[in-house]
């Protein structure tokens, strides 16, 4: 009996410290403590909301194209929005950005996307909807700029444990898909420049 019951005990803190390592900061923080991350998530909690300096991307690139550059601001204010859980600001930058990419003459799914996230006024339907427009937005970057680095992040937790990515212009997590819940959960995954 005893046996079991360490052997219960011990899986129930690898499936912990599992759960800690998949949503750390940084793939480079190995070293972080799990009392830190606790502290910091609970602390996140305990505000019930993210400090809107906090969430803001700094717009530290430039591309070949100024419409390009448009689309992209429009698509960093949506990622800050959703990171600060402000449902109503992320409306209003989709549709600043569906006005953009119609402009650019963009793919229809990304246009339809965008449309969505317009039209969405729940929150989590306008999470959903940013993470298609994340796929579709690769293509509108890819070998767009001329100075600067954009972030491909990546959240492990993201819809229910599938993972999702996103683009920053800063190496720090900010998750756009749970806000002040989980703000630093996730990882750079690639650097586009």
């Amino acid at each position: 009996m005893k046996k079991q019951l360490r052997n219960g005990l011990m899986i129930a803190a690898l499936v912990a410290s599992f759960g800690f390592y998949s949503c750390g900061e940084n793939k480079d923080k190995k070293d972080e403590s799990h009392t830190v991350m606790d502290e910091e998530m609970n602390a996140e909690e305990q505000t019930g909301s993210v400090d809107k300096m906090d969430v803001e991307d700094v717009i530290n690139v430039q591309f070949k194209e100024t419409i390009t550059q448009t689309t992209f601001e429009h698509y960093i204010g949506i990622k800050s929005a959703l990171v600060a859980s402000e449902n109503t600001e992320a409306q209003e930058h989709a549709k600043l950005l569906l006005e953009s990419l119609k402009e650019a003459k963009a793919e229809q799914t990304l246009l339809d996307a965008t449309n969505q996230l317009v039209e969405a006024t729940d929150i989590n339907k306008q999470r959903e909807a940013f993470s298609k427009i994340t796929k579709e937005m690769e293509t509108v970057l890819t070998g767009a700029l001329s100075s600067g680095e954009i972030y491909k992040q990546y959240c492990p937790m993201a819809f229910e444990g599938k993972g999702d990515y996103w683009y920053s212009t800063s190496s720090e997590i900010r998750n756009p898909y749970f806000g002040d819940k989980m703000l630093k959960c996730g990882r750079v995954e690639e650097v586009i420049n």
